[in-house]
C-alpha cells in the first residue's frame, strides 16, 4: 500500500513539473516522509536531469542515512540550511552548508551557482523542503520576497521549482500560491 501511495505521489509530481514551471506541494506532517521518498525516487530515476535539493527541515546527514542512493547521485546537489546552525560541519562534495536558514541571499546565490554554466535546454530542478520550516526562522513577508525572487530567477534560467509546505508547521498557504500548480496531499488521497 505504501509503495502504491509513493508511486502515485511520484507520478503526480513528475507530470505536474513537466507541464508547469513551479509546483507547490502541501503535505500533512505524517505524509512528509512519503513525499520525500517519492521526490528522491524521481530524482534518482531521472539521471539526465540536474537537481538542487534545499533542505531546511532535515539535515544532510539524515537524508544520507534515509536516502543513501539519492545522496550519492552525481546529478543531485544539496544545500543544507540547518546543520551548521546545529553545530554540524562536514565537508562533502555534493552538499553546500549554509550557516543559518536566515541567510536567504546566500541560499539564492548557492542555488543559482549550482546551475551556472549548464546548457539552457538541460532539465534543471530546485526542490525547497520546506517553506514552512523557513517560516520558523524568518518573517513571512521576507520568505514571500525570497520565493518571488527564486521563482523569477528560475523562470529566466528555465529552472523548475518544487516547493514543499508542511501544513501543520505554519499557516503559510499564501506562499504556496506563488506556484503555477498546487498539489495537496492528504492522509489518504491526492487533490
Amino acid at each position: 500500500m505504501v509503495d502504491a501511495v509513493i508511486e502515485g505521489i511520484r507520478e503526480r509530481i513528475a507530470a505536474a513539473i513537466q507541464v508547469n514551471q513551479s509546483v507547490g506541494i502541501q503535505v500533512p506532517e505524517n505524509r512528509h516522509g512519503d513525499l520525500q521518498e517519492a521526490i528522491f525516487d524521481s530524482m534518482c530515476r531521472n539521471t539526465h536531469t540536474t537537481w538542487t535539493y534545499v533542505t531546511v527541515s532535515k539535515t544532510f546527514d539524515y537524508l544520507t542515512k534515509t536516502f543513501k542512493e539519492g545522496t550519492k547521485q552525481t546529478n543531485i546537489k544539496f544545500i543544507d540550511c540547518i546543520s551548521r546552525a546545529a553545530g554540524i560541519s562536514e565537508i562533502v562534495s555534493n552538499c553546500i552548508y549554509i550557516e543559518s536558514p536566515v541567510m536567504l541571499e546566500k541560499m539564492i546565490l548557492e542555488i543559482l551557482n549550482n546551475f551556472k554554466g549548464m546548457k539552457r535546454d538541460l532539465d534543471k530542478y530546485i526542490v525547497i523542503d520546506s517553506l514552512s520550516a523557513l517560516m520558523i526562522y524568518n518573517d513571512p513577508e521576507i520568505i514571500r520576497e525570497f520565493m518571488s525572487l527564486v521563482m523569477n530567477r528560475s523562470r529566466s534560467e528555465n529552472i523548475h521549482v518544487v516547493s514543499i509546505l508542511v501544513e501543520e508547521e505554519m499557516d503559510s498557504s499564501k506562499l504556496i500560491q506563488l506556484n503555477d500548480k498546487i498539489i495537496v496531499l492528504r492522509d489518504s488521497f491526492i487533490d
